[in-house]
């Protein structure tokens, strides 16, 4: 037994990490009943008494042991609070230490391969050994050993990603295979990435992406692998050790020996081959092509065609299957024709040689190969007519795009110029707007607007369609569809966010509050009747005269609401669902708290309380029953004769009040939608200022006491539309 305060852990232990919860696990049994397996010690060497003083604590005694074994045991026991732990004590030296330490502790299952990776390597380093030693030693394959020895390349990244879980072994070791730092980043970021279910990608797929696209088959380059002189600091393909065949053991999913798995050093190749290359051909008077006119030439990554060109060594450019250079070759060297030189600008190092189809037709006819002349030649002939029709359809491509977009801007110049600004779409504009909104409804939405609309069951998408075609109020509809664009409940939001639903429905007066009140009292009087069937029968003595019936529009504006149909003669009351019945009764019971908190208390003859503070005639009473004109709230109705309230200082004759004294009812007035009136010269606004003496039609109600007017200018421009205050308006006759 030997004091835990005397064994000091070692340095070379290559277990780093330990599982919080496991070892306080670990520690709970230790203090139930003892360590039943003692750990492994030796006395402290010298050099390490320096590393330990700094670190004690006052009066703590001085270590006289150094831990070989037992890690796991040892901090359990200090966590436990044990004072004494059972050891064996052995001489060892540093290099028997660490060989213990690696084949023993290495071999447990919650070791990382990181932290076997980093074993394996100091005793390496300080055994003298090699990865084959090190495989018998621990009885492990050369293949495992060389594995974990590999994922040490890995950079910082890569590494803190293998500890973190964020890539496995696996993909940490497809990572290792490249040299080099930034490419080892690129695919990092491929390999940690996660689908849209957070599941991690597939180990075949992140095979597949390195080998693609960060390894490079030796048999395709434009150099010769064998020339160590080519980049002289690389030395020859055949013998760099970044080569797959330098070790098959790592590189067994690969399939070939011929592999590079540097791409920076194969691309500084192909640069070094195409530089000497170019330094060549210029030197027998060749013409290389490169830079923007080679990209010009040769448009496409995917293929080495060259425009206008014949390849010599492409069997694809050549009229039999054999290329051109085995065709024509010695007749272009009688001739001293020497090809051009197109540098592939999607592939560094590599130069096509190639000649126009002139050319290659007449050195075909020089060699005797009248047959494959032929055909050159009607393959340039046709080519020469495809380029004519591929000229003319650019063409007309290009004049019907052109024209189409001259005529926006010059449509969108007259828009914008002072004649024209502000006015107001035609339907036709406002109709072909709802109509690809709504093509764009599938069957399901398009059945809920056809409801709303009393359109039918059948065919839905067509009847809405044929119902705009049709209607007489575009802009009606495409409010609607923009409100029914926006009007679904999006619950990971978080709130009500259906800015087109409330924009609409605030401009013509409804109460969103109240909606959602009365919303929500239907909802708890269905519950309720739910919970209670009642009989589908009135109660005997009931009024015929549903109080419900009285209950108020939530709208403050706007359009009448259709009458439902009249009460049934007799006094009975219609029949009804208990749910509808404590619907309609709550729904009055609400609107009459409503009116009963909006009115003014009455006072002698003063005119009757109205909700919202209006008068009969949409204006306000003042204290001694006479009519102010400050807070003017007129209705919109559709046109001078459905106005149900008015304002008289817009009625001919009028003069600015209204007797609504003893309770008598406002006077009407002319103002509404459709009504002709003129600016007078109470317009001081800035909008309103230049339409003084101006003529128009009322449009639509904007507010208490605004109204929009359509002003006629000529008889070739659209009405322009500006908001007037009542008092800047005057009733025509």
């Amino acid at each position: 037994m030997v004091e835990v305060a005397l064994i000091e852990e070692s340095t070379t232990n290559p277990r780093k990490h330990f599982d919080a919860t496991k070892l306080q696990e670990l520690a709970d049994s230790i203090a139930a009943t003892g360590v039943h397996q003692p750990i492994l010690l030796r006395p402290l060497p010298g050099h390490r008494v320096p590393d330990t003083w700094g670190f004690r604590r006052k009066d703590a005694p001085l270590p006289a042991y150094e831990l070989v074994a037992g890690a796991r045991r040892l901090r359990a026991c200090r966590l436990a609070k044990v004072a004494e732990i059972p050891a064996m004590i052995r001489e060892l030296t540093d290099e028997q230490a660490l060989e213990i330490q690696v084949i023993e502790n290495l071999q447990r299952e919650d070791v990382t391969e990181l932290e076997e990776a980093e074993g394996y390597e100091v005793l390496m380093r300080t055994g003298n050994i090699n990865a084959d030693q090190v495989a018998a030693k621990i009885g492990k394959s050369r293949s495992y050993v060389y594995a974990r020895l590999k994922i040490l390349d890995l950079h910082t990244n890569a590494r803190e990603a293998l500890r973190s879980g964020d890539i496995d072994f696996s993909k940490a070791l497809l990572i290792a295979r490249i040299p080099d730092e930034a490419l080892q980043l690129k695919a990092l970021r491929y390999c940690s990435e996660r689908n849209y279910l957070g599941e991690p990608r597939g180990q075949r797929d992140c095979a597949q992406h390195v080998q693609q696209n960060y390894m490079l088959k030796l048999s395709g380059a434009p150099f010769k692998i064998t020339d160590a002189g080519l980049v002289p600091k690389a030395g020859s393909c055949k013998e760099c050790p970044k080569r797959t065949g330098a070790n098959p053991d790592l590189f067994q999913d690969v399939g070939s020996a011929d592999v590079c798995t540097d791409p920076p050093c194969f691309h500084a190749k192909e640069e070094a081959h195409a530089t000497a290359m170019k330094r060549e051909a210029l030197a027998r008077g060749q013409q290389i092509i490169e830079g923007r006119e080679a990209k010009t030439l040769m448009p496409n990554s995917w293929s080495t065609e060259v425009k206008g060109y014949l390849r010599l060594d492409d069997k694809a450019d050549s009229p039999t299957d054999k290329p051109l250079r085995k065709l024509i070759g010695k007749v272009m060297e009688q001739h001293g024709i020497q090809p051009t030189l197109v540098a592939n600008p999607h592939k560094g190092g590599q130069l096509v040689a190639v000649l126009t189809p002139d050319q290659v037709e007449g050195l075909l006819k020089a060699a005797d190969n009248t047959e494959a002349a032929a055909k050159i030649e009607e393959q340039a002939q046709q080519d020469a007519r495809y380029a004519k029709q591929r000229s003319d359809a650019d063409a007309k491509q290009a004049y019907e795009t052109q024209w189409r977009w001259d005529v926006l801007t010059a449509a969108w110049k007259e828009i914008t110029s002072p004649e024209f600004s502000g006015a107001v779409p035609t339907d036709e504009v406002l109709r072909l707007l709802a109509t690809n909104m709504a093509r764009a409804y599938n069957q399901d939405r398009a059945k809920r607007l056809c409801k709303l609309l009393d359109l039918g069951k059948v065919a839905p998408q067509a009847g809405l369609l044929q119902y705009i075609a049709d209607t007489e109020t575009p802009s009606d509809v495409l409010q609607l569809l923009v409100m029914f664009n926006d009007v679904e409940y999006r619950h990971w939001l978080g709130k009500d966010d259906n800015e087109g639903l409330m924009l609409v429905a605030s401009q013509y007066g409804v109460h969103i509050d109240a909606v959602k009140a009365k919303t929500k009292a239907n909802q708890r009087a269905a519950a309720k009747a739910q919970a209670t069937p009642a009989k589908s029968e009135a109660p005997k003595g009931s009024s015929p005269h549903d109080p419900a019936a009285q209950a108020s529009a939530v709208r403050g504006g706007g359009k009448a609401k259709k009458k439902g149909p009249a009460a049934p003669a007799g006094g009975e009351a219609p029949k009804t669902s208990a749910a509808h019945a404590s619907a309609q009764i709550a729904e009055a019971l609400a609107a009459l708290k409503e009116d009963h908190d909006q009115a003014p208390a009455a006072q002698g003859n003063e005119a009757p309380p109205v909700p919202d503070g209006q008068a009969a005639g949409g204006v306000a009473p003042s204290n001694n029953g006479s009519a102010q004109s400050t807070s003017v709230a007129l209705p919109m109705v559709a046109d001078a004769s459905q106005a149900g309230a008015t304002d008289s200082r817009l009625a001919p004759g009028g003069n600015g009040s209204a007797d609504v004294s003893d309770g008598a009812a406002a006077k009407p007035v002319a103002i509404g939608v459709g009504v002709r009136v003129r600016i007078n010269s109470t317009a001081t606004g800035k909008t309103q200022k230049p339409w003084i003496d101006y003529e128009g039609v009322v449009a639509a109600k904007a507010g208490d006491r605004a109204w929009e007017v359509d002003i006629e200018r000529s008889k070739r421009s659209a009405p322009k539309r500006v908001m007037f205050d009542v008092s800047e308006l005057e009733v025509l006759a």
